[in-house]
């Protein structure tokens, strides 16, 4: 089926960005176009109730943007790594432009759409700065880490951050809320009630703004945070993600029990590696461990740490935006692979114009059924 543009929205591009794969640019054409474009807007609504009925967009927990990609509004998509140098000339380390750049490319940090959240600061950690990231953070936490002479990087919308506020005029749409900018934060003044950052895309020093618009734009995030220090690792805390509003189903938890027997397995390799056998009571010097035994035979509180530790990776694989779907041969497991394996093409029903997906049998909006070949 030949592929058609809305509102000179190309189809490739509306794939990519109802993917999550579209650049800053072409996230911004799109909101341009929504105000205007009421069949673009029923696309997406569609689409999204499409997501949600099959599972695509889970309603059981707030997800974090993890691999958002912070990247500027031009066609480098470098403002991560801007910020990063930005941090390096504020503490005096010297670096070299050029190898920073081949180091981001070589370890997958820049890609070609921007820089992950979660690789935000790598550059930073190879000075051997101390650089901690915090998701739900909050203007105190920010407040806190200035006071402490800690530089602080966050990821927000950049259309919002300038008064872009393209979600309102799509307010039932889970789309426009798009962390896809890093600035680094310089001050905040709580008399004048404002914020002052080193923005990439702005030709200016610094640029200000009332902390009500910069918090709207930096909620997009999940809010965000990456602090960096040359204090010592003594003064870490600990900031977890937040994993408590993820509920696990019955075939999620029997999957923890069988994470927990195998790290478990690969514990004992590990160690069997090293020279440990099984001993009734632990001997460093021997080498003698008592939990050098099958799962089955570890005492219980044994087995509930590893299957909390199994818990939790399942639960954050989950917080993150990611589905577990076992492989069975049903017809939603048939249909999300077949989505998955064609996400790079759209198609439009003949009979009601509505975006439909590669092997689709019936179009989700109108009921059609879709005699097509699909070759």
């Amino acid at each position: 089926m030949k592929k058609r543009s809305v509102n000179n929205i190309s189809a490739e591009i509306l794939a990519a960005f109802l993917d999550g794969d579209a650049t800053a640019q072409e996230s911004k054409e799109i909101f341009a176009a929504f105000a205007e474009d009421a069949e673009l807007r029923e696309l997406i609504h569609i689409s999204q109730s499409v997501d949600a009925e099959l599972g695509l967009i889970s309603q059981d927990c707030e997800f974090l943007p993890m691999t958002a990609m912070a990247a500027t509004c031009n066609e480098e998509n470098y403002c991560c790594l801007e910020c990063e140098k930005y941090i390096l000339r504020k503490l005096n380390i010297e670096f070299d432009e050029k190898q920073l750049f081949q180091n981001a490319i070589q370890n997958g940090w820049q890609k070609e759409k921007g820089t992950a959240l979660h690789n935000v600061g790598r550059h930073l950690e190879n000075e051997g700065l101390l650089v901690t990231r915090q998701y739900n953070a909050s203007i105190e936490d920010i407040a806190t880490a200035l006071k402490e002479n800690e530089c602080v990087i966050v990821a927000v919308d950049g259309g919002e951050l300038l008064g872009n506020r393209a979600d309102e005029i799509i307010e039932d749409l889970v789309i426009g809320q798009i962390p896809d900018h890093t600035v680094v934060v310089l001050s905040l003044d709580e008399k004048s009630n404002t914020i002052t950052l080193f923005d990439p895309n702005s030709s200016n020093a610094d640029d200000t703004y009332p902390i009500g618009q910069f918090k709207d734009a930096w909620n997009d995030s999940k809010n965000y945070l990456v602090t960096i220090s040359s204090k010592s690792v003594e003064t870490y805390t600990p900031k977890p993600i937040d994993l408590s509003d993820v509920e696990l189903t019955g075939d999620l938890n029997e999957l923890r029990e069988a994470i927990a027997e195998n790290a478990h397995e690969i514990w004992a390799v590990s160690r069997q590696k090293e020279g440990w056998t099984y001993g009734p009571k632990r001997d460093d010097e021997k080498r003698l461990h008592p939990d050098m035994v099958p799962y089955s035979k570890l005492p219980e509180s044994e087995k509930e740490y590893d299957r909390e530790m199994a818990m939790k990776t399942i639960k954050l694989l989950k917080k993150l935006g990611y589905d577990l779907i076992k492989r069975e041969e049903t017809e939603l497991y048939k249909v999300l692979k077949q989505r998955i394996q064609n996400s790079d093409e759209v198609f439009y029903c003949r009979s009601c114009g509505s975006v439909i997906y590669k092997h689709q049998l019936f179009c989700d909006k109108c009921g059609v059924e879709l005699k097509m070949d699909w070759k």
